[in-house]
Formats: C-alpha cells, sequence, structure tokens
C-alpha cells in the first residue's frame, strides 16, 4: 500500500508541469462555466458576477501569503550571527574576552 502511495506520488513529481497545466485549464473552465451557469445563491450583490469567487480567492490568497510574510519576517526571522555568543559581548555568558579559557 505504501509502495503504491510512493509510486503515484513520484509519478506527479516526475510530471509536474504537465499537473500544472491540467490544474489550470480546470481552474479556467471552472470561471468560464460560471459565466455560462451562474451560481444560484446570491447574499451580495458581488456574488452574482461571473468570476467573482476566482478573483475573491485570487486576492485572498495573494493577502494570506502577504500577512505570512511579514509575520515571518517580525517574528521569525533573526540576523545570520543571532546565534553567535562566542564573539559578541552577551547579557547571559559576558564578555567573551573576560571569559576563562576552557581547552578540553
Amino acid at each position: 500500500m505504501i509502495d503504491l502511495l510512493a509510486r503515484i506520488l513520484q509519478s506527479m513529481v516526475d510530471h509536474a508541469k504537465l499537473l500544472s497545466r491540467v490544474m489550470l485549464v480546470i481552474m479556467a473552465l471552472l470561471v468560464v462555466a460560471n459565466f455560462v451557469y451562474p451560481a444560484g445563491y446570491d447574499r451580495f450583490f458581488w456574488e452574482s458576477l461571473p468570476g467573482a469567487g476566482a478573483v475573491y480567492g485570487f486576492f485572498s490568497c495573494i493577502v494570506l501569503i502577504v500577512v505570512a510574510k511579514v509575520l515571518g519576517y517580525k517574528l521569525l526571522y533573526k540576523p545570520e550571527d543571532y546565534y553567535d555568543n562566542e564573539t559578541k559581548d552577551n547579557k547571559l555568558i559576558g564578555n567573551p574576552k573576560h571569559r576563562e579559557a576552557t581547552d578540553e
């Protein structure tokens, strides 16, 4: 069972470009189908516009990516030498020049 799943996933990776194009065609056909067969459950006026769901989904995805990047840069990313305690003065371990040399 796991071997079958691994072969399926590897096949998807091997044919990634084709799979990507097929998915883009399917999404475009869904937008075109929304022009031909409009949704019958409009709660707000913009839901009756053809392709409004696709546009809303696209911009929502962009907003999610931007918010995640901003949060990542502000909260998660640290400077390159953040963990370099041996060369800089540090409140926890003191000045590296005044520490005892321990060669073990």
